[in-house]
Order: C-alpha cells, then sequence, then structure tokens
C-alpha cells in the first residue's frame, strides 16, 4: 500500500512540474494573431464581382439620390462577400445585442465626390451604412467565387 501511494505522489509531481514547464516555455513565446485588414492596401486591385450585380445597381442608385449626384458618379471601390462573426454586420451599436452566429453577407466600398462610403449587408437584407467606429472585421468569403 506503501509503494503503491508513494507511486502515485511520484506520478502527481512528474505531471505538475511537467505541466508548469510546459507553461513556461509557452510564455516565453509571444502568440501573434493575425486578422484580416479592414481596408487592402493602396496597390492591391480592388475586389469586385462578389456582390450581386443588382444590389449593387440598387445601392449606387440609393447612394446617389441621397449624395445629390448621378449613379455614374458613385465609384465602388470594393465589393466583396464576406461572413460576419454576428448580426451586428460588422457595425455593432453600443446598447444592442445582436444574434452570435457567423452571418453570410457582403460589404461594399463607394466613393463620392472624394468621400469614401462603407456599407454592410446580409445576403438576404438590405445594405446599411457603417458609420461605427467600432467597426468588426470580418471574413472574407472566397467559396462564392
Amino acid at each position: 500500500m506503501t509503494r503503491l501511494l508513494m507511486s502515485i505522489c511520484l506520478i502527481c509531481v512528474a505531471l505538475v512540474a511537467g505541466c508548469s514547464a510546459n507553461a513556461q516555455v509557452g510564455a516565453s513565446k509571444p502568440v501573434r494573431v493575425r486578422q484580416p485588414p479592414d481596408a487592402p492596401p493602396e496597390n492591391a486591385p480592388p475586389v469586385t464581382g462578389e456582390v450581386p450585380a443588382e444590389a449593387l445597381e440598387k445601392l449606387r442608385a440609393e447612394v446617389a439620390a441621397q449624395q445629390g449626384v448621378s449613379a455614374s458618379d458613385v465609384k465602388v471601390v470594393r465589393a466583396e462577400a464576406v461572413n460576419w462573426p454576428n448580426g451586428a454586420l460588422g457595425c455593432p451599436q453600443p446598447g444592442m445585442m445582436y444574434t452570435q452566429a457567423i452571418v453570410p453577407g457582403y460589404r461594399v466600398e463607394l466613393e463620392v465626390a472624394g468621400k469614401r462610403l462603407m456599407y454592410h449587408a446580409s445576403t438576404k437584407g438590405s445594405f446599411k451604412q457603417c458609420d461605427s467606429k467600432i467597426r468588426q472585421v470580418p471574413g472574407v468569403d472566397r467559396s462564392r467565387q
């Protein structure tokens, strides 16, 4: 019985020593988590063609009407399919609660008279302007290409 108890104690000591040694090794190496940037590099070609053409044209017409310009003056800088991390669609508002599930959708960046405007949508909803300073970065969904 004494040998069994001593064996169990030695095994426990070895496990604790092994775990603490691994924790120290892991702690000495910083872990870098890379997230996709919110905007592409300046020299990167624009992402287009991932948003249905009819939805994009409707958005351009609405923005043109709001800005008092023609639709041809509304330039598409970026239009891509994305997976939003939750129901906020990348634009969380303080005090609001959102579904906590991945939401497939779109992100469109437009330029009107030198001003950049960001619009977000789900695949089932309409676009909304995202003025939030707390923008969430979506995962880009390249499976639809």
